[in-house]
């Protein structure tokens, strides 16, 4: 299964917009998929690859899903980075939260950075201008986990 998050449709359109997805993927490609909407993201799950047209239409980004527990958040992103390329020299961690959680943001961001540099252990910290920015949304007792590039 590939995973893919919509970060930039408003809240109130997030059902119609997964809805067009799901069918479109399956009249126009034969590709089964199903959405969720958690909080203002839309989280899509598919069989197969989404062609780059139906990524840039709707914005979707591949990314991963899991409960909000440290380690499991710390072992997607090192699954969701680990074919990223090599010579991606610096790297931020973005951490969001809503809920109530037994961390900070910050304690998290820190934590996290382990995994990028299990993967790249050569890799610099950069918070203003990274060439990889990892976005970590935690939502209650749930996470979503995205990248950005430049």
């Amino acid at each position: 299964m590939i995973n893919y998050v919509c970060v930039d449709i408003p809240k109130k359109n997030l059902k119609i917009i997964g809805r067009k997805i799901v069918l479109r993927l399956i009249e126009q490609h034969r590709i089964l998929s199903k959405y969720q909407v958690l909080n203002k993201y839309l989280y899509l799950t598919s069989t197969e690859n989404i062609s780059d047209d139906i990524r840039n239409k709707y914005g979707l980004i591949e990314a991963e899903l899991c409960d909000s527990n440290n380690k499991k958040i710390y072992n997607k992103i090192k699954h969701l980075i680990r074919n990223e390329k090599p010579n991606i020299r610096t790297f931020a961690i973005s951490v969001e939260r809503k809920g109530e959680h037994k961390f900070t943001s910050t304690e998290l961001a820190k934590e996290l950075a382990g995994s990028v540099f299990d993967v790249f252990p050569k890799i610099k910290v950069n918070l203003g201008n990274p060439e990889l920015k990892i976005n970590v949304k935690v939502l209650n007792n749930k996470c979503i986990i995205y990248t950005e590039r430049k």
